[in-house]
């Protein structure tokens, strides 16, 4: 009986001890990385408007890759949306833009079918991402990330410094010369304390 009474113990303690080491690898969580730092070669899941609809973040072989933060509520984000489109037909292979979206993959794509009836897009959509977001977290959109082909981060923008100038400097001589960063305002921070910390 005493015999029994262990078994039955020791395989209580296993499953216990099993049930949060499961959901931790389910569910993993990314550090924000700032300009500067490595990004990890994590792997893209809901890619759309690509050759595959899983891929890592190193398949990408440009020089310069610019994550584009976007949702299709973003009046600015869809404004800008022809500006990406034309930066990355002149630029072909040496950068690659990649949209990025929390939103669902069923509302998107139908918003991309008919944002793009005329002219179809040449960048690649993630959809339902929180990887990336974890990465980056950010406030206002759009909000790009630029990383050269190791995942460094070199710069975080607005579509203003999104121009052929800075992409030239960059692909130039690997560096962005003195392009504006882009400062999120936190609302729940007073203005004084965050230009404080600048």
């Amino acid at each position: 009986m005493k015999k029994t009474i262990s078994i039955i113990a020791m395989a209580t303690l296993c499953l216990f001890f099993s049930v949060p080491s499961q959901a931790q690898s389910v569910t993993s969580t990314f550090k924000p990385v700032k300009i500067g730092g490595r990004i990890p070669d994590i792997t893209l899941t809901n890619v759309c408007n690509y050759e595959t609809t899983k891929t890592n973040l190193s398949d990408f072989k440009a020089k310069l890759i610019i994550l584009d933060f976007w949702a299709t509520s973003c009046t600015s984000c869809l404004a800008n949306s022809s500006k990406t489109e034309e930066l990355q037909k002149k630029y072909g292979g040496e950068v690659q833009f990649i949209k990025v979206t929390r939103q669902p993959r069923a509302a998107v794509l139908p918003f991309l079918e008919e944002l793009y009836k005329t002219h179809p897009s040449a960048i690649p959509v993630v959809t339902d991402d929180s990887a990336l977001h974890q990465l980056f977290p950010h406030i206002n959109l759009p909000h790009y990330v630029w990383l050269d082909q190791t995942g460094k981060v070199v710069a975080t923008t607005t579509a203003k410094q999104l121009t052929a100038e800075n992409i030239d400097q960059f692909l130039s001589n690997d560096n962005i010369g003195n392009m504006h960063m882009k400062v999120d305002m936190n609302n729940s921070k007073s203005l004084t304390s965050v230009l404080k910390k600048q």
